[in-house]
Order: C-alpha cells, then structure tokens, then sequence
C-alpha cells in the first residue's frame, strides 16, 4: 500500500486558501482518476477535500472506496443512499437512479470547498441539508475568482444530471486547461502546512470534517458527527438456528442517524427526568422495531424525507 505522507487536501487547508492554480492542479488530477473510474463503470460516491490525498511531491490520489458503486451493463444507474450530506447530489439524496453524474455534483462542491474552506450549506445542520439540496438553487462560488473557475463549478452543479458534463468533457474546460500547472506544485502547500503545525496551530484529524460546521445553528447543542452514509449489504443470509428464514441487515441509519438524535434530544433534556424517560424509551422501541424488523429505520427515514420535501414544495 502506498504511502502518502502530504495529508488530505482538507488538511492542507487548515493552513490556509488555496490559489487558483493550485485547485485547478488538483481538480485535474482528482478529473484524470474519476475519468478511470466511470471508464470502468464505477462510482466513487464520496468525493470531498478529505478523501483527496497527496504524497510528499504533490502527487494526487482519490481515497476512501468504501461506498463506491459498480455499475454494469444492465444496470446503469444505482439507487441507494450514500455518501456524505454537504456533498450529496440531489438525485442521490432524492434515492433517484443516478450514475457517475453524482461523482460530477460531488467535485463541484469539493471545488467550493476548495477555494472557500468549507463546502456549500456547511452552516446548516446536516440533517437539514438533505432537505435543503434538493429543492434548492445549486450553489455558486461567490467572491474574487476568475469567471473560468466559476464557470467550472456551474456546470459540475447543474440539478440536471443529464446537462453535467463527463470527467473527460472536464479535463478540457478552460479552468483547467489555463490554471493547471505539474503536480510537484502541490508541494508548496506541504511545506506551508508542515511550517503551520511546527508553530503550534491544532491539527485536528481529516474525518471530524464531515460534522464539524453542522452545530453552528446551536452552540448549545453536543456536536454531531454525521460521516460518510455507508451502505450495508442488503442482501439476505441464512440463519444459523436452522430454521431456514431469510435475515436482512439492520438499518444504517440507526448509527447515522437515529442514534445522533436521540443523543441530541437527551442531553436538550437533561434537566427533565420524564422527558429523557420518554425519549429513552421511544429509542428502545425503535430498536426493538428494528430487532424484528431489520430495515425497518431506513425505510422509516426515506418516507419521512419524501413526506417533508413534498409538504415543503407545497
């Protein structure tokens, strides 16, 4: 396994803003490994600051395949809910079929995220944004950038799939083509955040990323972490008692999910012994619901999403 020992982009960034050259040398190194990947019929569906990590010289690599997705030749599409929340595509979070296009979504965002710090929403609390990104506006990038690399951001977050251009259409997109300069580049911004740690400054890990903005609407409250949603195997096994029956995977949305909440709601209530009570229990009968009917949680929070965005459009 090859070592990379320049951290992730998100680390770097902590040192400081990135100039346009540089985003644009990482854009077309993180374009050249996504234009492998739907070559081969495969979604990385996680692209973000964090899962982009560079060796020593500057070399770019994408990182962390744990929910990437196979698609065949008969099935071009998939239609499960991965991925994490900032940096969802509207028709991923909407459970609509989806192919590489959610990829194309995911790397404009990660270019907001690039040049302002942080992605798009990251004020919101994470359970909102999946409220949010579906019917809202797609995000721009706003501020002293070139119209090249706005431009480039617009047509990744085009809420029509159809309408985002390939990784390989992107490769030539005027952004990259003017801004681009050879990896070793990147090393700059290693030495600069090699420079920032030795004077001290925190260097908090890559993965607290992904809840780290979403409390700012409540100081008050515990903070979440809200990773990357992963998704289980559903297909059915056997059990072991012998009887025969089929037994499906739980919920991941009990730990993604279920399990924040109800850790938020407890400690909203701490002073109120009958209202931790009657959370408390409300989480055991959830489980219980789950126990006997595994998935039970994942459809529950899909049908609640459908419900809200509907009565919302209204």
């Amino acid at each position: 396994m090859e070592y990379l020992g320049g951290g992730s982009a998100l680390d770097l960034l902590r040192a400081g803003p990135f100039e346009e050259s540089q985003i644009a040398t990482m854009l077309k190194e993180i374009l050249k490994g996504l234009d492998y990947l739907h070559s081969e019929k495969k979604i990385h569906r996680d692209i973000k600051a964090a899962n982009v990590l560079l060796s020593e010289h500057g070399q770019v690599k994408l990182a962390d395949f744990g929910v990437a997705g196979q698609l065949t030749d008969t099935q071009i599409k998939r239609e499960t809910f991965v991925g994490t929340p900032f940096w969802m595509a509207p028709e991923v979070i909407q459970q609509s079929a989806y192919d590489s296009k959610a990829d194309i979504w995911s790397l404009g965002i990660t270019a907001i995220e690039l040049a302002k710090g942080e992605p798009p929403n990251s004020d919101m609390h994470p359970m909102r944004v999946l409220f949010h990104i579906p019917k809202s506006p797609p995000p721009t990038l706003s501020g002293e950038f070139s119209k090249s690399f706005k431009d480039f951001t617009e047509a990744c977050l085009n809420k029509d799939p159809a309408f985002r251009p390939t990784a390989k259409e992107l490769l030539k997109h005027r952004f990259i083509v003017r801004h681009c300069k050879k990896t070793s580049y990147l090393s700059e911004l290693i030495d600069r955040y090699r420079r920032w740690k030795e004077e001290g400054h925190s260097d908090s890990s890559s993965d607290e990323s992904d809840g780290e903005s979403s409390n700012k609407e409540n100081a008050e409250s515990p903070p979440w972490s809200f990773t990357t949603v992963r998704k289980k195997k559903t297909e059915s096994r056997k059990v072991l008692n012998g009887t025969g029956q089929d037994q499906q995977s739980k919920s991941t949305s009990l730990t993604t999910v279920i399990s924040p909440v109800f850790t938020e709601l407890k400690q909203q209530h701490k002073e109120h012994s009958e209202q931790r009570l009657a959370i408390e229990e409300l989480e055991r009968n959830i489980r219980l619901a789950e126990d006997v009917c595994p998935g039970i949680t994942d459809r529950m929070i899909t049908n609640i999403i459908a419900r809200y965005q509907k009565f919302t459009a209204n």
